[in-house]
């Protein structure tokens, strides 16, 4: 087993015997001070053979990282394998290798500190396999602004069952990219995050910031960190992560062109069931300039998605929920996780299937072999300063993606 290293400093990796691991686990203990975890653990980008893992704290300690086959820790209790980290204070990024396609896994952090030992709650993920072709995972974005609102939309996507392979958020996670902020951010997800390998694409509140990228373990693929844009596939989807905010800010030109070249490359070369594509600014909607949105993404991107048969674009940054349908793409915008909330649009854009405005809300996309389902969850209705839950499963709409490639 291999250890990605962490962005701030290295650190050094082993694979302990099971009786290593029993023995620690008879001196695991609570009592000795302050829980050290600043936040974590919470599973990053996923693939078929493998997982990233991320926490943080707030002192030098030593971490072990231990996980197992769900069916082979429900049979005997014993953690298969584990990492040890060496002491280190801050945020650590850590590669599970070798695992095995198509399978459930329990995991748990405990962090060493001598005479006290700390353990995180036990967390669960399913990696990829070539044959799967039944999952689902959420959607969401625009978790900026209020804590409260974003955590009540959490309390309601960790209802879901069964578990989702995974989230995506459409960006702009924080207001704006402090220590503090990205604390907050983390606090409310850690519950998700735990056992949903949470992904995003970033967001104009970013900033382009360096923490966006250490904080956040994602798939790879092109521009800062490798990681500014992505892809991935799990089982029958290939799934692409774009950086709308390219358009901006130094060696803009050179940097769009060069993301522009890899998504096409990208897609061309995929032969998925279905083609998923997530970025911040959307193409179309009601509520920008008077329903044009960005016509410059637009001419750039909407013949790549065309011309390789993309299904599904995912977007945020307006604060609403739309749908469009547009040259046989669907266009969701969902920004309805907890950023303040915008008011009922007059113009309505080329497409529109439907929209929503003044609801917190969130998305779960259900694959079933050739067809995915979409639904549009409600959580609360905003008015004002009142916050009003949503009935048990209300849907905002549903509709279904067929393969007719």
């Amino acid at each position: 087993m291999t250890l990605r290293r962490g962005k701030d400093a290295g650190h050094i990796v082993s694979v302990g015997a099971v009786l290593l691991i029993l023995v620690a686990m008879l001196f695991i203990s609570t009592e000795g001070g302050e829980d050290p975890l600043i936040w974590g653990p919470n599973l990053g980008a996923i693939g078929e053979e493998f997982v990233y893992v991320s926490w943080n704290t707030s002192r030098a300690t030593g971490v072990e990282l231990r996980y197992a086959p769900a069916a082979s820790y429900d049979s005997s209790g014993i953690w298969e394998d584990v990492l040890t980290f060496e002491p280190h204070m801050g945020f650590t990024e850590g590669r599970l290798e070798g695992l095995l396609p198509g399978t459930t896994y329990y995991y748990q952090i405990v962090v060493d500190e001598g005479e006290a030992a700390y353990s995180s709650p036990v967390g669960r993920f399913t990696t990829s396999s070539p044959d799967t072709d039944e999952f689902s995972f959420l959607v969401y974005g625009d978790t900026r602004t209020f804590p409260d609102r974003h955590k009540l939309v959490v309390s309601k996507m960790l209802e879901n069952g069964p578990s989702p392979a995974f989230v995506v958020n459409t960006g702009d996670l924080v207001e704006s990219p402090t220590i503090g902020r990205f604390r907050s951010f983390f606090g409310v997800i850690g519950s998700l995050a735990l056992s949903c390998p949470y992904l995003s694409v970033i967001g104009n509140h970013e900033r382009g910031h360096s923490r966006y990228y250490k904080f956040l373990p994602l798939p790879s693929g092109g521009g800062k960190e490798d990681e500014q844009w992505w892809s991935f596939d799990y089982g029958n989807v290939h799934f692409v992560g774009l950086d709308s905010c390219v358009l901006s800010g130094a060696n803009a030109i050179a940097r769009m062109r060069e993301q522009l070249e890899w998504a096409k490359a990208d897609l061309a070369s995929c032969n998925s069931e279905f083609k998923v594509v997530f970025f911040h600014h959307p193409i179309y909607s009601s509520t920008w300039n008077g329903g044009v949105a960005d016509e410059g993404l637009r001419s750039l991107w909407e013949p790549i998605f065309i011309e390789n048969k993309v299904d599904i674009v995912f977007n945020g940054h307006m604060h609403c929920y739309e749908h469009f349908y547009v040259n046989g793409i669907h266009h969701v915008v969902t920004g309805g996780g907890g950023a303040p909330l915008q008011a009922p649009a007059s113009a309505t854009a080329e497409g529109t299937v439907f929209r929503s405005y003044g609801e917190l809300h969130y998305v779960l996309v259900t694959v079933d072999k050739d067809r995915m389902n979409v639904e549009v969850i409600s959580v609360a209705t905003v008015s004002g300063d009142k916050v009003s839950l949503s009935a048990s499963r209300y849907l905002l709409e549903s509709f279904d993606v067929v393969q007719e490639h």
